[in-house]
């Protein structure tokens, strides 16, 4: 990978030529990543490292296959957020900007799924940034799309859960666009009955955090912040603390929204050493932290998944509140909405819960 500290290299021409650089110049050499309209067609426009690998950093164009034109253009303007990140966090590789002649690349068939959802479909650009790039975003952006990778991809989830429902749907339609054949694959059983939620008790989880910890402290840290807060894996990487109470920000890519949680127990705060962070690092973009998380339950033998810790929080939150706790609430300290939440979570909602709230609504 050419990753190259450009802002860095950037400064240091804006330090030399800060007297005689045109605006234009100027955004170049802060390392800002432009959309260039040439001959009709869109470009990205930047300061990027040679692709000879020499270290040289110089104005470049990355020509996107698209038109000058108020559709295309919505299209170039993801591809370049999507560049200025991978600038402004040294992870630019020429790999993933490199077309091939034979075939479609992921970046390109992306594109025309973006084109065809958010373009001229309903779906909107949060839904598309959260729920649909949070999965294909993970994708070689640079290789050819094909039968083999597509059936390959979808082994990252079971195939009752909601996120191999989504990420099947989303690979189907970009097969049926690129005339890609998809694979020979179990078809999503997600919602077709009420989930069996695999939940170990607090003593498990308390007893394979500390393995964790063991032999991986950021594996136990991570481990003990999705029970204790109840997150999602991806969430662990971006979540911060906000008070003394131990209470946790979790920000805004998730269903609905940024929330404030709080640790369910209060205690597991002090005994998992929470506030003293270890978060992971040193890991490629593509390297997710659900997939990291895999990897490393089958290493220490953990006979439950990562996620089932977020259903454990979701059993403490009901064993604890009891009738005091209503569904809106419950379900907006775990991020989603009060119909999936009781979907998902309905074997720990008591019969009595819904009727104690009404009774005390309704008659005090």
């Amino acid at each position: 990978m050419h990753a190259l500290s450009i802002t860095r290299n950037c400064r240091l021409a804006l330090f030399h030529k800060s007297a005689t650089l045109s605006p234009n110049a100027l955004d170049l050499a802060l390392g800002k990543i432009s959309i260039n309209a040439l001959r009709g067609k869109l470009y990205l426009l930047g300061m990027l490292p040679s692709k000879d690998g020499s270290g040289v950093v110089k104005q470049m164009r990355i020509p996107l296959g698209l038109f000058d034109a108020p559709a295309d253009l919505k299209i170039a303007e993801k591809r370049r957020a999507l560049l200025q990140r991978q600038v402004d966090t040294n992870t630019f590789d020429w790999d993933d900007w490199t077309e091939t002649t034979k075939g479609t690349t992921w970046k390109s068939a992306i594109d025309q799924l973006y084109r065809k959802r958010v373009v001229y479909g309903r779906t909107g650009e949060r839904t598309w940034e959260i729920s649909y790039m949070g999965r294909l975003r993970q994708m070689p952006m640079g290789k050819v799309v094909t039968t083999e990778e597509i059936k390959r991809a979808l082994t990252r989830y079971e195939r009752d859960t909601a996120s191999y429902r989504e990420f099947f749907y989303l690979l189907k339609d970009i097969c049926d666009l690129i005339s890609v054949t998809f694979p020979e694959a179990p078809v999503p059983t997600y919602g077709s009955k009420p989930p069996v939620l695999e939940v170990p008790s607090d003593k498990e989880i308390v007893e394979w955090v500390q393995k964790a910890m063991d032999y991986l402290p950021e594996l136990g840290w991570t481990m003990g912040m999705m029970a204790t807060y109840g997150l999602r894996d991806h969430e662990v990487d971006t979540c911060r603390f906000v008070d003394d109470k131990h209470r946790l920000w979790v920000d805004k890519s998730t269903k609905t929204g940024e929330r404030i949680v709080v640790p369910v127990p209060r205690e597991w705060v002090e005994l998992f050493d929470l506030r003293n962070e270890k978060r992971r690092s040193g890991h490629s973009p593509g390297y997710t932290t659900a997939k990291w998380l895999h990897d490393r339950r089958k290493k220490i033998g953990m006979p439950f998944r990562p996620y089932a810790l977020r259903h454990g929080f979701a059993g403490r939150l009901w064993s604890t509140g009891k009738s005091k706790l209503d569904i809106y609430t419950a379900s907006r300290l775990m991020g989603h909405s009060p119909s999936e939440h009781s979907k998902t979570y309905r074997a720990f909602l008591a019969p009595h819960t819904i009727a104690d709230k009404a009774e005390e609504a309704l008659f005090g």
